[in-house]
């Protein structure tokens, strides 16, 4: 089992590229046949502003990421990086990407 993800998500446009963020996560959670009634998969954290641009970081359980990983284990494995995490978040900003979302999320420095 994987461990908790914590995710820097850093865009101009939170509230647009939030919503855009947790409807996938959504998506991805009843694709995974997780309902959210047993527990919280996900977090987006409020942003802080800086220069023009809102820091936030996102939280996904271990069990979540899993999951993903079981649903889209190909499609993850030829993703850009060296370690299973910097794959996992290069698929979720390719993910997040092909919806128009235009936040920048790398791996927070807190995993490493």
């Amino acid at each position: 089992m994987v461990g908790a993800f914590l995710i820097d998500f850093q865009t101009i446009e939170f509230e647009s590229d939030s919503k855009i963020a947790k409807e996938l996560l959504h998506e991805l959670q009843e694709r995974c046949n997780l309902d959210g009634s047993d527990g919280c998969y996900f977090v987006l954290d409020p942003p802080i502003s800086s220069a023009g641009w809102d820091f936030s970081k996102l939280f996904l359980s271990g069990t979540f990421v899993d999951k993903i990983h079981e649903v889209n284990a190909t499609e993850i494995s030829s993703s850009r990086g060296k370690t299973f995490e910097d794959k996992f978040v290069s698929w979720l900003g390719a993910m997040l990407t092909r919806r128009s979302c235009k936040a920048r999320l790398k791996v927070a420095s807190e995993m490493k």
